[in-house]
């Protein structure tokens, strides 16, 4: 575990990025050094010279090969280098999404409902997640054709204008727009993280630093309910309360948006903060991923062998399921802490003991997996607190307002199973194309969840909303179910191709697929974390 991690300083890595320089042509030079110290492994993998050619390479592919040393391990001074230079723009960024998206629940108590009737301040939250859909397909593709760093900066920036203009409307038909445009941008996040973190660190890595941006969720909780309290004692002013909120987070937004796009590095081979040799030495220390670096070509029999995998749909279909309590918590968790009495001030900050049970379960998933390997475990283990809230805040009467509150707090395990499939996700998945096309499954799948969510909390229930309790405590016995049988299928592939490889010499097991651009079907040297 890298303790240093949770005393990292902020202020250093702004001294660091002084000198960005945006230049992605700079790797043409390299050409003719690939072509001479690459050729054996062209060789291996019967690829003439004729077919490398400037057209078809691009930066990551520069690679000499002569400096790469095997079972690497980072050194501690250039371990801490990349997590300062990495982790602060991932914590930061979904920090500001989640909160973002979230500005909207707490709104719903400081005045932002008065316009609205019946159904439309639940289409609000569900008009966002629609977007998101639509917008997830073109986002995986341009990440295929952009650096993801880039094309992160420029979407935060984005939705951060988008934040703001909604102080600019308070009818139904104004906010539906901004609603739209906000899911459209910030639709790339998850996608650009795993991605971006898959090019850095290790499968165990990955799982760990998971947990540093994931958590922010619980983060932005508390400031949000922090914030919205602050905000409600804003008076006298010539607009509302809520109206100031969303102006200061959007232009919050913005900045982070621009810095972003100007200092957060794609990969390894592009970074202007690591000499020559630190980025051999981070190259060589992921190549026992087996799932290669980029590969800018968009390859759609890595879509198809996808499509195809029963493990896709049973993760597809967890993520729905777990999706839905969040998707109502999100939109609604303001107004379920006024059904027990609470005044609108108070309603805000009841949310903040939520947010710890989240962090708290995010921690044990990202980090117990990377040391005992049991991904899918984790997913139906936090699945089971979730399950007794959903019993609790269901099953309780409404005199017993202190247990049915824990039970809602208990809901908010749920988020660590979002947490863990991006863990998931970022392990078990080889090929560029195929990376890319499952994050989009994921955050439609997330998103599918998210659009059921609002919808079950239906006015005519009101305030008690029976109905979506009990779809809520189904969904979420349903998914524990089906994370069994995905830790089953999983296991089952890894013990078939040990079989398979059972008689590889030395030399095949320990081939060198970096740049090959396989998937985990094509590698069957590749072992699936479960």
């Amino acid at each position: 575990m890298d303790y240093g991690l949770w005393i990292m300083d902020f202020g250093l890595w702004i001294m660091d990025y002084g000198f960005w320089i945006l230049d992605y042509g700079s790797n043409k030079n390299m050409l003719e050094n690939i072509k001479t110290k690459t050729s054996d492994l062209k060789q291996d993998i019967n690829i003439s010279i004729a077919e490398v050619s400037e057209s078809n390479l691009n930066p990551v592919n520069n690679i000499d090969n002569e400096k790469l040393i095997h079972s690497h391990k980072l050194s501690k001074k250039l371990k801490w280098k990349v997590n300062l230079m990495i982790l602060p723009f991932f914590m930061v960024t979904y920090f500001l999404q989640f909160l973002d998206k979230t500005l909207l629940n707490y709104a719903s108590i400081m005045g932002i409902k008065k316009n609205l009737v019946g159904n439309e301040f639940s289409n609000l939250g569900t008009i966002f997640y629609v977007s998101y859909i639509a917008a997830e397909p073109f986002s995986a593709f341009i990440i295929q054709k952009i650096p993801a760093g880039r094309f992160l900066g420029f979407s935060i920036t984005c939705w951060g204008i988008v934040v703001a203009c909604h102080a600019a409307t308070t009818s139904y038909v104004g906010l539906m727009i901004v609603r739209v445009l906000l899911g459209i941008f910030e639709a790339p996040v998850a996608p650009c993280l795993i991605i971006i973190s898959s090019k850095w660190f290790t499968k165990p890595e990955q799982a760990r630093r998971t947990f540093f941006w994931y958590a922010q969720t619980g983060i932005a909780q508390i400031v949000g309910s922090l914030m919205s309290f602050g905000f409600q004692h804003v008076h006298h002013t010539k607009i509302a309360s809520w109206q100031i909120m969303f102006i200061f987070m959007g232009a919050i937004t913005v900045i982070v948006g621009i810095l972003v796009f100007i200092l957060l590095p794609d990969n390894p081979l592009e970074c202007k903060f690591l000499s020559e040799d630190e980025k051999m030495e981070v190259v060589e220390h992921i190549k026992e991923n087996q799932t290669g670096i980029e590969d800018r070509s968009y390859k759609f029999h890595q879509v198809k062998e996808l499509l195809l995998e029963k493990e896709t749909w049973v993760m597809f279909f967890i993520i729905i399921l777990s999706a839905t309590n969040g998707g109502g918590l999100t939109v609604f968790s303001s107004q379920i802490m006024k059904t027990f009495g609470f005044s609108n001030e108070i309603s805000a900050l009841v949310q903040m003991p939520g947010a710890f049970f989240l962090i708290a379960s995010t921690f044990v998933c990202c980090y117990l997996p990377s040391y005992t390997g049991q991904r899918s475990l984790m997913i139906a283990a936090v699945t089971i607190p979730t399950i007794l809230g959903a019993a609790l805040y269901m099953g309780l009467p409404n005199s017993n307002k202190v247990g049915k509150l824990f039970g809602v707090y208990l809901l908010n395990f749920n988020g660590a199973v979002i947490a863990s499939i991006y863990a998931w996700n970022s392990a078990n998945t080889a090929g560029y194309t195929k990376k890319n096309a499952r994050n989009a499954m994921t955050l439609i799948a997330f998103c599918i969840g998210n659009i059921i969510g609002p919808q079950i909390f239906r006015a005519e229930d009101a305030p008690l909303y029976k109905p979506a309790k009990i779809i809520i405590l189904a969904f979420l016995a349903a998914a524990f179910v089906l994370s069994i049988i995905l830790r089953y299928f999983v296991r089952s592939e890894n013990k078939r191709r040990d079989i398979l490889t059972a008689n590889y010499t030395e030399e095949e097991k320990n081939k060198d697929v970096l740049m090959l651009d396989l998937t985990d079907r094509e590698n069957l040297n590749f072992r699936y974390a479960y």
